[in-house]
């Protein structure tokens, strides 16, 4: 079993995680344009409910950044949860679960980034192929993180429905990447992306109902 050596403890690599994906969450919601100058103030010439008017059509026109921001920072809570749950099963930080954290931070705050650029040019198929490119590689560093702490036997309990929670993350991960494809054809794979997290859940579901009729005999005879 390796060795937990200085600078690999679980406690300050959840500290900074924690800091960094806390971060990004904020800085989603900063890019999100606000609306601006006396175009929606009332005024001699502007009643309330022209100014309501004014404010609303912004609202609507910026539709697309508060979707993306919705969406960027349910991956990210996603990544969060799921990083959580699986350092406080640790003993120790494998090496190879430490150096994917640099690829799992770096992209976690370049996000904010790229959720912009697809919320103001939401049409842009390159922006919304260059948020997906970056979400798929979150979940698969995110996918990475939890396997090398299973294979590298760090983990202080690993049951069935731990493995198969890693593999409905692998599935999701490779769900988000067969559908990148569409994002240049159609923005409107992001609804499908939003969709992601029902898919590893009703995978889950799926092998978890398929799982249970092959336990029964056992415990049958057990008895």
């Amino acid at each position: 079993m390796e060795q937990t050596r200085a600078g690999q403890s679980s406690e300050r690599l959840g500290f900074l995680t924690d800091a960094v994906l806390a971060i990004a969450m904020t800085l989603l919601v900063i890019e999100i344009p606000r609306p601006e100058g006396s175009y929606f103030d009332l005024g001699p010439d502007t009643s309330g409910t022209q100014a309501a008017s004014h404010l609303w059509q912004f609202l609507v026109h910026e539709a697309g950044a508060f979707y993306s921001y919705v969406l960027a920072f349910f991956v990210l809570w996603i990544v969060w949860r799921q990083h959580h749950t699986v350092l406080d099963r640790l003993s120790y930080v494998p090496s190879l679960m430490m150096v994917l954290h640099f690829p799992l931070l770096l992209l976690a705050g370049f996000l904010p980034f790229a959720t912009a650029i697809m919320g103001h040019h939401p049409g842009n198929p390159l922006a919304t192929l260059l948020f997906g490119v970056v979400v798929f590689l979150l979940m698969l560093c995110r996918s990475g993180v939890q396997s090398a702490a299973a294979r590298s036997g760090a983990l202080s309990d690993d049951t069935p429905a731990q493995r198969l929670e890693r593999t409905a993350c692998w599935v999701v991960t490779g769900y988000w990447g067969l559908t990148m494809p569409i994002a240049w054809l159609t923005p409107w794979v992001q609804v499908l992306w939003f969709f992601s997290g029902a898919v590893g859940h009703a995978f889950a579901r799926l092998a978890l109902s398929r799982e249970v009729p092959r336990r029964r005999p056992t415990r049958g005879n057990g008895c």
